[in-house]
């Protein structure tokens, strides 16, 4: 039996008797099409842009594959700027790059899981401030009392770029004309879509926990709207490639399955999964603890937070089937492979989202006021 399949039904085996509950308030919102797509595939197998930007930053782009062995990896959001949920700042850039680099920005994508949603509750992010970033955590509150600045900075980003990732891609390939055409309209259409991403960052330092872990909830879905929608760019531009051109993005990696990663055999995917389990159990721990601490339950919230610990163990163990996935070999199917963790996250945000809401509406002032104090 496939790995995925042993990993697939272990974890649903723990989480059926959410699933029927959170379905139910997934559906307004349209996205049960989305997870009975990725939960299916765990069961059965788990106008044109200037062509200037060519030259004007080509020399400053590493060649695929080379600068993040010998480089520092760039600060979250830094060619994209804000493109993401702020407990995620650089997901759609991570979603790009794993299409073209998997090498690279696979390790970035993959390491997300519910450390997401355990900082979105929890409130450890950082927002982006002029003309420095501000580490917030607790409620996230603004330090000045005002938002002067706040959008400005997510629009603006750190070193934000509107060349990426085509500009790599020339350092890559010698395309012809056409193909230049065909990049060029990959381009605009990830630019555009990262104008749909573009909102005012800074309002989430206003947020409450529930309301919080609802924007993000919003901002996974939008991010993957993002990639659906140059879907269709990426594939005219991919399929008019030679041969030797597509070799460029092609990854080749061998089949493996877990059974044979827990005995060894293969020592680099057991220790990738390995550790993206522990970061997963080790967040959904440490958030319970975290409120636990806080806001000190009482006999009559007991039930309500037993609820909510049991339901983010759960997800937790849900987003671990995708660590030991391989990664695709073609930018199509990666494209997909990412979706499915976007709607992974999503799904199990959604879940936790029923439970917490549940103790949350509980508590009584006090409780959450110290929910809500910023950690000192």
């Amino acid at each position: 039996m496939r790995g995925r399949t042993l990993i697939a039904l272990t974890v649903l085996g723990l989480v059926a008797g959410l699933a029927d509950n959170a379905q139910a308030q997934l559906s307004p919102r349209g996205i049960i099409g989305g997870i009975t797509r990725p939960l299916r595939q765990m069961l059965g197998h788990l106008g044109h842009f200037p062509r200037s930007y060519r030259h004007r930053t080509a020399a400053a782009e590493p060649r695929a594959g080379t600068a993040p062995a010998n480089e520092p990896a760039p600060p979250p959001g830094s060619r994209l700027g804000w493109a993401g949920p702020p407990a995620w700042p650089s997901a759609y850039e991570d979603v790009l790059g794993f299409i073209f680099w998997p090498d690279d920005f696979g390790p970035r994508l993959r390491s997300r899981g519910f450390d997401v949603i355990a900082d979105t509750i929890s409130g450890r992010f950082d927002m982006p401030r002029n003309p420095a970033r501000i580490a917030t955590t607790g409620a996230a509150v603004r330090n000045d009392g005002s938002n002067d600045g706040s959008k400005s900075s997510c629009d603006e980003g750190v070193g934000k770029r509107d060349n990426w990732p085509a500009s790599r891609i020339e350092q890559t390939l010698q395309l012809s004309d056409t193909r230049h055409d065909a990049l060029a309209k990959l381009q605009a259409a990830a630019m555009q879509s990262l104008k749909a991403l573009k909102t005012d960052c800074g309002a989430s330092a206003e947020l409450s926990p529930p309301e919080r872990l609802d924007a993000l909830v919003q901002a996974l879905w939008a991010v993957r709207d993002a990639g659906i929608f140059i879907r269709v760019p990426l594939k005219s531009f991919y399929d008019g490639l030679t041969s030797t051109q597509k070799n460029s993005f092609v990854r080749q990696q061998p089949q493996s399955n877990v059974s044979a990663d827990a005995k060894g055999e293969n020592p680099g995917m057991n220790k990738q999964y390995q550790a993206c389990a522990l970061q997963n159990s080790e967040r959904a721990e440490r958030l319970i603890k975290e409120i636990e601490m806080r806001v000190r339950p009482t006999n009559e919230q007991a039930a309500s937070f037993e609820n909510f610990h049991k339901t983010s163990s759960n997800m937790a163990k849900l987003l671990i089937a995708s660590c030991a996935q391989p990664i695709p070999s073609d930018p199509a199917a990666r494209l997909d492979d990412a979706n499915d963790e976007l709607t992974a996250i999503n799904y199990a945000a959604t879940t936790v989202q029923i439970a917490f809401n549940d103790f949350y509406g509980r508590l009584d002032n006090g409780q959450k006021a110290r929910f809500n104090a910023p950690n000192r």
